[in-house]
């Protein structure tokens, strides 16, 4: 072993072109162990199984115990005439005890029925027996029996379910000389992240159980946990595979870190970038702020322009104060020359209207006195245009007229004097609001300039900030890059995983051409005569020529499945066997084969195919648990099998 170690640590580092030492060193801090020589196998049987408690909630609720000793190698069954009567809660509590924990197929009810269970098995001669009490989470031992003595020797006590777990696990894991199975398991985002899975004993004792589910050859793990080859591999005796399952998952990990940095370093460049931008803009500002910093001299020089312009702006401000002073006063002259006009023109229009109603009157007395008016006056005031009451002239209309029109060119004249009058007033106002405007202005940048006055400390602190500036901007554009010294542990790790699969794969495929051999033969002899083909591949899927057309064991149908399944772990035991490296314990439990579609006489050839495959490997151990039948009670001898009959339980 220690030689081929050393060839194969000597190739790893042909292949990574590095030395030993470094290839030692990736090794051990991955905690990747050689495995070129697998142990030789050992090999398991139950002696007993017993387990009690109450049901609750059924039929024939109450205490019960269940009890079935003097078990020994070969063929033993569990038969009802009805399903739901415990046939397949004996193989979940066996399940359980061997495991440590429960399988999602042992019911809660069934679970909360079981009060305590005890397990008796044997490894290598050595008995062994775990018990449990579990009405208040698992209490119990694991012991170790020795023909010499009486007392047995505790080889570790638990408390809790978690605990119960771990000790089952250790002691098998050590007592099978077998290593957890690394995987790597990619994450559900985008990106191409995972994490390693180590499977324990769980997944490696599936091999001893074959329950209604056929989704896989071998184990009880789908597909997709990437188990499937590692553990045939395993069972199989092939050496290398739990250090290429170790160096795999070392590999993934550390590309998974590598494509991290890389995801992390780009997202450092635009987050550099980003800074860089607002750093150079903010440098921008700074740098337009300086150099718009005028000197004191250019200062002054602004500052006495400006008082220039204010003191002629403030000139010409009073002086048109002056003017819109006179302005306005023209202007209430000429509204008062133009009110004074539209009186004397609307007097006159009243008078004219007043006189036309008068002389339309024709008088016959005196208003005063009463005294008559004779015809002679009223033929005078007609010649003489006199009145003939109180003999004044009476003017005519056309007087009048005249007199309107030269009032109405008054009001006229006035209203365009008064018009000009506000138009000259209102450009006053102008003119000088404008000058006010621009004296505000000047005075707003005449004081902005004298806070200026003295701006050295102000160019001062700008040309710190911009120096700080400055060497941030050195330092945002840094790019670190990566590494000068490049990790190599991914091209030692691709190394590993290349040598390790290329002398585990030179073995594995010699296995596998037996064992596909085997496969065929066992599976003929469980009623599969159509078939003319098998051949396991490397990573485990089972090709099949079936009746002339190539198939594969997920489109067969259930029933050939199962015997498949069965066939498998035969034939993998049978060639461990014949070459001494095989690493299967020899303990196998079927659940329910009869339910699978296979037809009475399939079951009889199953059957008679396992009981003969008992009799030439005399150290398995095979459980069937199914419906009565004449195939079962056939070749399961009476004094093998636990029966019940007209609708009863197992238990």
């Amino acid at each position: 072993m220690a030689r081929e170690s050393m060839e194969w640590l000597d190739a790893i580092a042909s292949r990574a072109k590095v030395d030993t030492n470094r290839v030692e060193s990736v090794l051990a801090a991955r905690h990747i162990v050689p495995t070129p020589v697998l142990p030789a196998p050992r090999r398991m049987k139950l002696l007993s199984i017993s387990f009690g408690g109450a049901k609750q909630g059924v039929e024939d609720d109450g205490p019960y115990a269940f009890e079935w000793q003097a078990l020994s190698e070969g063929l033993w069954g569990m038969m009802t005439d009805r399903n739901l009567r415990g046939k397949s809660s004996i193989i979940e509590v066996v399940r359980w005890l061997v495991r440590g924990r429960p399988s999602p197929n042992l019911q809660d009810d069934v679970k909360s029925w079981i009060y305590n269970a005890c397990l008796r098995f044997d490894i290598d001669g050595l008995e062994h027996e775990v018990r449990i009490d579990c009405r208040n989470g698992a209490n119990g031992t694991l012991c170790r029996r020795s023909s010499t003595t009486a007392e047995a020797t505790v080889l570790a006590s638990f408390s809790s379910d978690k605990q119960f777990e771990l000790v089952m696990s250790d002691f098998f894991l050590h007592a099978f000389s077998m290593e957890g199975l690394a995987t790597w398991r990619e994450s559900n985002s985008d990106e191409k992240t995972g994490h390693a899975v180590i499977h324990g004993w769980p997944a490696l004792s599936g091999a001893m159980f074959i329950g209604t589910n056929y989704e896989v050859v071998l184990g009880d793990l789908p597909a997709t946990t990437g188990t499937q080859a590692r553990l045939m591999q395993m069972y199989l005796g092939v050496p290398w595979v739990s250090t290429l399952a170790s160096a795999w998952a070392a590999l993934k990990l550390v590309e998974s870190g590598n494509d991290r940095e890389a995801r992390r370093h780009s997202q450092g460049a635009r987050t550099r970038q980003a800074r860089v931008k607002e750093i150079e803009a903010l440098l921008a500002e700074k740098r337009a702020a300086l150099s718009a910093q005028p000197s004191d001299e250019e200062i002054q020089a602004e500052l006495s322009v400006l008082s220039g312009r204010y003191s002629e702006t403030k000139r010409r401000e009073k002086a048109m104060q002056e003017r819109l002073d006179r302005e306005t006063l023209a202007e209430r002259q000429a509204s008062a020359a133009y009110l004074q006009d539209r009186r004397e023109l609307q007097a006159h229009k009243d008078s004219m209207a007043a006189g036309s109603i008068f002389r339309s009157l024709d008088p016959t007395c005196c208003p005063r006195c009463d005294h008559e008016i004779d015809q002679a006056r009223k033929k005078q005031e007609a010649l003489s245009h006199s009145c003939s009451v109180c003999g004044e002239s009476i003017s005519s209309s056309e007087d009048a007229d005249a007199l309107k029109k030269g009032l109405e060119a008054s009001v006229k004249a006035s209203k365009a004097a008064f018009d000009k009058a506000e138009k000259n007033r209102k450009l006053a106002e102008d003119s000088l609001e404008s000058l006010q405007t621009d004296l505000e202005t000047i005075q707003i940048k005449s004081e902005a300039l004298t806070m200026q006055l003295g701006s050295f400390e102000a160019r001062k602190l700008l040309s710190n900030e911009i120096a700080i500036l400055e060497g941030r901007l050195e330092e945002a554009s840094f790019d670190p890059g990566t590494d000068d010294i490049a990790d190599d542990d991914a091209v030692v790790l691709k190394a590993i995983v290349g040598e390790t699969d290329a002398r585990s794969k030179a073995v594995r495929d010699n296995f596998l051409e037996e064992v596909s051999t085997s496969l065929l033969h066992f599976a003929q002899r469980f009623g599969m005569h159509s078939l003319s083909k098998a051949q396991l591949r490397g990573n485990a899927n089972l090709l099949l020529e079936k009746g002339g057309a190539d198939t594969s064991f997920s489109k067969v149908t259930k029933g050939e499945r199962l015997r498949l399944k069965v066939a498998t772990v035969l034939a993998m035991i049978q060639v461990g066997e014949r070459r001494g490296v095989g690493r299967h314990p020899g303990l196998i439990m079927i659940d329910s084969p009869a339910a699978q579609e296979v037809a009475p006489e399939d079951l009889r050839e199953l059957l008679s195919g396992l009981k003969t495959v008992c009799e030439e490997l005399p150290h398995l151990q095979i459980f069937v648990a199914g419906m009565t039948s004449k195939a079962m009670s056939d070749h399961i001898p009476s004094g093998r099998r636990r029966e019940a009959a007209n609708g009863g339980y197992l238990w």
